[in-house]
């Protein structure tokens, strides 16, 4: 029996932000993807999403504005389904999705999710359309059996799954021991292209066999996010900067950190913070060194008690009494305001590597992959997500410039180690372009 939410709740204090960071033409959007070996039937997809929907509480919500935050109020509205539209990323609104923060989507053989990340972040996602395609291939007539991998519908609801995972693993410290400056950052180098004339995103998918990238990692002894993290700046020094006279900043990714895999949570909300890899284009620029770039930093970001400091700084803002009782129109303000002058100057791109969506041994004769992308925006406007499913990775170049270079230069270096690369696209650029 499904636990039911109450009739609101507060947003996870990662997710507080996100509403107050949409713009006419942004929002934090991701989309997570099952390709599967046949078409998808729209109408059983629709009856797969009414049933599954009941067994996550969390996700039965729709965003409100308060005097002082967001919040969740309880959503009872149909679901719906939609044929995938062409604007990927489309913005999630309460109009167009009856007030739902994700929207499923199918096309040919794949049935597609975007979340508005107030509501989850991937791992909470994942889980959800796992449950999705499951019902689906169940409704299909498909005899397939979960594994203990899949939340089934009418599977009993841990409260874990609706914690607020930042305040459970939030310990008060000393203001001294607050990482401010970790979060701040520094000034970034910015991706150069022409923006496409409307809000859309090229879309870009390179699938490889998942074995064929371990053995090319495993000889340079270092990890998937670790190689291709060091590929991705590479790729952009050599295709952005390495010709150009003028001086550069670092090259800085933001490199999500699932925080599951270090402090106990079963949470289906956001629990994740990021590590911010620098390099410096006139002193780094080799593959074997931005791997130990890549290999320093994610080791000193994951380091478990440098990330309780974090997360307490993360939460320290939210219960700050001042901040508390500022009306939401002063935050949102405050919010844009340094994020405009400050935020967007401290990243160039983000990386961001799933890792293995498993699903049960008995689904993957019906599916084929898996792909996970990330919106980028207009003064970040590339980002790279990895996702492995069913033996499959799914490289995926999101863009907001029409430029293709970088994602060239990428998969050259990935050919010469050896990968053999199978890429799709979505041509947005072809007719697009300003």
């Amino acid at each position: 029996m499904a636990k039911s939410l109450e009739t609101w709740s507060k947003l996870d204090n990662s997710a507080k932000i996100y509403p107050m960071l949409v713009s006419k033409k942004n929002q934090n959007i991701f989309r997570l993807s099952v390709n599967l070996k046949e078409s998808v039937d729209p109408e059983i997809l629709h009856n797969a999403l009414a049933i599954t929907i009941g067994r996550f509480p969390g996700f039965q919500v729709r965003l409100m504005k308060g005097a002082f935050w967001y919040y969740f109020d309880q959503n009872t509205a149909k679901t719906k389904v939609f044929p995938l539209d062409p604007l990927s990323f489309k913005k999630i609104t309460d109009k167009n999705c009856n007030g739902y923060c994700f929207r499923v989507s199918y096309f040919e053989n794949t049935i597609a999710c975007d979340y508005f990340h107030a509501i989850c972040d991937a791992t909470g996602a994942a889980e959800f359309l796992k449950s999705l395609v499951y019902t689906y291939l169940n409704l299909t007539g498909k005899e397939i059996f979960s594994d203990r991998k899949i939340l089934t519908v009418g599977s009993p609801v841990s409260p874990e799954e609706l914690e607020d995972s930042f305040l459970a693993n939030y310990t008060k410290v000393p203001l001294k021991k607050l990482k401010v400056k970790e979060l701040q950052g520094k000034k970034a180098y910015h991706i150069d292209g022409i923006l496409f004339n409307n809000s859309g995103n090229g879309i870009i998918h390179m699938y490889a066999d998942v074995r064929q990238i371990l053995d090319i990692c495993h000889k340079r002894n270092c990890t998937i996010t670790e190689y291709l993290g060091a590929v991705f700046i590479l790729s952009i020094y050599e295709s952005q900067i390495k010709d150009k006279k003028e001086d550069a900043n670092d090259i800085q990714l933001f490199v999500p950190i699932n925080l599951r895999k270090i402090f106990p949570s079963k949470t289906l909300r956001n629990f994740s913070l990021f590590s911010r890899v620098g390099a410096n284009p006139y002193q780094d620029m080799t593959l074997d060194r931005l791997i130990e770039i890549m290999h320093e930093n994610l080791k000193r970001d994951t380091d478990k008690a440098y990330l309780k400091d974090k997360i307490s700084t993360t939460v320290w803002a939210e219960k700050f009494f001042l901040i508390r009782f500022v009306p939401l129109f002063l935050k949102r303000f405050f919010f844009n305001f340094s994020n405009m002058f400050w935020g967007k100057t401290k990243k160039t791109a983000t990386l961001s590597n799933f890792g293995v969506m498993d699903i049960p041994d008995s689904m993957k004769e019906y599916v084929d992959s898996a792909s996970f992308s990330i919106s980028s925006n207009t003064t970040t406007p590339l980002s790279l997500s990895v996702i492995s499913c069913n033996g499959k990775l799914c490289i995926t170049f999101t863009r907001r410039i029409t430029d293709t270079d970088i994602a060239k230069t990428f998969a050259r270096h990935l050919a010469e180690d050896g990968a053999e690369l199978s890429v799709t696209s979505n041509f947005w650029e072809v007719d697009n372009a300003l």
